[in-house]
């Protein structure tokens, strides 16, 4: 399955010039649920990622605060992932670094902005990552990245609808 085949997939933007990956969608949510689900670690716990195997080791989403989330795979395998917050403007704002055991080490410069801001009742979304160069950010994406991203706004998605339902 492509990007492309699901549904409300990613707009995603691959500068020519610049070594960036820039990422957008609607969420059919109020910017509250949203920030909800993207800031409380038993949603992240579900979300994050194309498997739902997630350890939320660490999620303080504030300046200064530390993430990191452990995933097993399929095959027993674990994935860690983790981050430092740099900024964050409740609802509206987080910038974090991130960091794959193993693949983008931390002196690696790979810097995510996620910015989230309300339009008529629905939640619009907008990631910026910044990486060292171009190959860099060209060798992420053909990690199936834009897969992932996809498959996990699609976990987003089930969770708004179930707190929008009260389900």
């Amino acid at each position: 399955m492509n990007a492309q085949t699901f549904p409300n997939p990613f707009k995603t933007e691959l500068p020519a010039d610049e070594p960036l990956i820039i990422m957008s969608r609607t969420f059919d949510a109020p910017l509250d649920l949203v920030w909800t689900v993207w800031t409380q670690k038993e949603h992240v716990a579900y979300w994050f990622g194309p498997r739902e195997d997630n350890e939320v080791v660490e999620y303080d989403v504030r300046a200064g605060g530390k993430w990191r989330i452990v995933s097993t795979m399929s095959d027993g395998s674990e994935v860690v992932f983790f981050g430092t917050y740099l900024a964050v403007e409740p609802k509206t704002m987080i910038r974090n670094t991130f960091v794959v055991e193993g693949q983008f080490e931390e002196d690696s410069r790979f810097y995510e902005e996620h910015r989230f801001e309300e339009r008529d009742g629905k939640t619009y979304y907008r990631s910026v990552s910044k990486v060292d160069s171009i190959e860099a950010r060209d060798a992420i994406v053909a990690t199936g990245m834009e897969w992932g991203a996809n498959a996990s706004m699609v976990k987003v998605d089930e969770i708004l609808q179930r707190l929008k339902t009260g389900a």
